[in-house]
């Protein structure tokens, strides 16, 4: 469900023209988040760190609303919720993707499972157009192999694009065993600020020291 914004209310409606007047109005944060929790997590029950840190990042990106806006033409709507849409091993040489609806309150050992299911349903990798425009996604990936610094993400030239891009590298662990990793998020400045990505940062850091508790 979503909620269509009056522009002559909202409060970022100046914001929002100003970025409008650029054809690419996309800026991306890299920085290290602490997983140790996360880690202890996934091993603790079972499932998979992938799934662990999906399940972080859907809990956090919707606690932002900024990061439920969308624009559609000149319209803009806030989201009640969005979903991930995530990359995983389709086999040893290519990625698949799968969307999986968001279903709040849900436990990360049950949005793991439902995970396996979706993936194993798959009747392809690559989802059709028609499937990649329904749903109000947020694309997930991770380089497991590499500790990276920094990385540009693909996106299309169109400056009406609202789906958050998020990804993140292989963690490390250091002398005292605190394992963190690069964390990256791409936005659309004509919707989230500075100020958004640093609620973001808070809401991942809660979500995993939530996980202690689980």
């Amino acid at each position: 469900m979503k909620q269509k914004i009056d522009r002559k209310t909202w409060n970022r409606n100046a914001h929002d023209a100003l970025f409008a007047r650029l054809e690419v109005p996309f800026y991306s944060l890299t920085w290290k988040l602490d997983v140790t929790e996360a880690v202890r997590f996934a091993n603790r029950r079972g499932i998979s760190f992938y799934a662990t840190m999906i399940w972080v990042t859907m809990r956090a990106v919707n606690g932002v609303e900024a990061f439920r806006y969308e624009l559609r033409g000149d319209d803009v709507y806030l989201l009640e919720h969005r979903d991930p849409s995530y990359t995983y091993q389709w086999n040893e040489e290519l990625f698949g993707i799968c969307g999986l609806p968001w279903i709040d309150g849900e436990d990360p050992v049950a949005f793991a499972a439902r995970m396996k299911a979706a993936e194993a349903k798959n009747p392809s990798p690559i989802p059709t157009a028609e499937a990649d425009e329904a749903g109000h996604d947020v694309y997930i990936s991770s380089l497991p192999w590499i500790d990276y610094t920094h990385i540009a993400q693909e996106f299309p030239l169109d400056n009406t694009d609202s789906t958050p891009r998020i990804m993140w590298g292989r963690f490390e662990t250091d002398a005292q065993g605190k394992k963190t990793l690069s964390y990256t998020v791409q936005v659309n400045h004509r919707l989230v600020d500075g100020v958004h990505l640093h609620r973001l940062s808070e809401g991942l850091n809660g979500a995993i020291h939530a996980l202690e508790a689980l």
